[in-house]
């Protein structure tokens, strides 16, 4: 007759990853913690990412443009907030005046010379 390969897993190797699953660490993973974060994929947040959403923002570093940019870049300029001297503006300084666009005077608060 067959031969168990899994004598001792009564499920003979449920996650079809050639290891039985009474010595296999992740049982129900069959790329055994992919990311090394010692969280099999069956119970990870992010399965390929080992710092699963480091920066909270719900979008796995597989998956996230900015991995430490909880705001993921919100001005557009593809440049992440840690590198970004203007993080809330598009154009960066554009007229070179030290002043990032967001840090213009409102409306209400400008100062008009006549």
């Amino acid at each position: 007759g067959e031969v168990d390969s899994c004598p001792f897993d009564g499920v003979n190797d449920m996650d079809s990853d050639f290891i039985c699953a009474d010595v296999d660490s992740c049982s129900f993973d069959e790329l055994n913690d992919a990311d090394s974060d010692s969280v099999c994929a069956n119970e990870d947040i992010c399965p390929l990412d080992s710092l699963n959403d480091i920066d909270s923002d719900a979008l796995c570093a597989n998956f996230d443009s900015c991995p430490f940019d909880a705001l993921n870049d919100i001005d557009g300029d593809e440049i992440c907030q840690s590198s970004d001297s203007c993080p809330f503006d598009h154009d960066n300084d554009l007229d070179s005046d030290s002043l990032c666009s967001d840090a213009y005077p409102t409306f209400d608060t400008a100062v008009y010379v006549k």
